[in-house]
């Protein structure tokens, strides 16, 4: 047997093998281990609640605590900004919606929300 006829084999059994792979473990969602994605779930399982400044923007901007959820379902976590060492935790998120980043503060009982900046800056008189 020569080579090329034993390398002709040895690829179809690997193109073979990623197949079924493919067939059987493509449902899976192989993303949720990256730290983003953790810690997206991590805000959401805890609970979010604004402080009283950020309750006064989202009160500014009509919006709620849905939306700070959204952000940090779909938005993405800035490490360089965030102190994941610190006590508690704090992660800066930055989306493209109608919250354009916040701060989180993870803590015991509930994730919560320091600084809120709006897409659409209004004039707002919050402390």
């Amino acid at each position: 047997m020569n080579f090329l006829n034993r390398l002709s084999k040895y690829l179809i059994g690997v193109m073979v093998g990623i197949g079924i792979s493919w067939v059987m473990f493509s449902e899976r969602g192989c993303m949720d281990w990256l730290p983003a994605n953790r810690i997206s779930k991590e805000i959401a399982m805890a609970g979010i609640f604004a402080d009283s400044r950020g309750q006064c923007v989202l009160k500014c901007g009509d919006l709620t605590a849905s939306d700070l959820a959204d952000l940090a379902r779909l938005g993405e976590v800035n490490f360089k900004k965030s102190g994941t060492r610190e006590n508690p935790r704090r992660y800066f998120i930055e989306g493209n919606g109608l919250v354009k980043s916040a701060t989180y503060l993870i803590t015991d009982t509930a994730s919560v929300v320091t600084n809120i900046v709006l897409k659409d800056v209004k004039n707002c008189l919050c402390p």
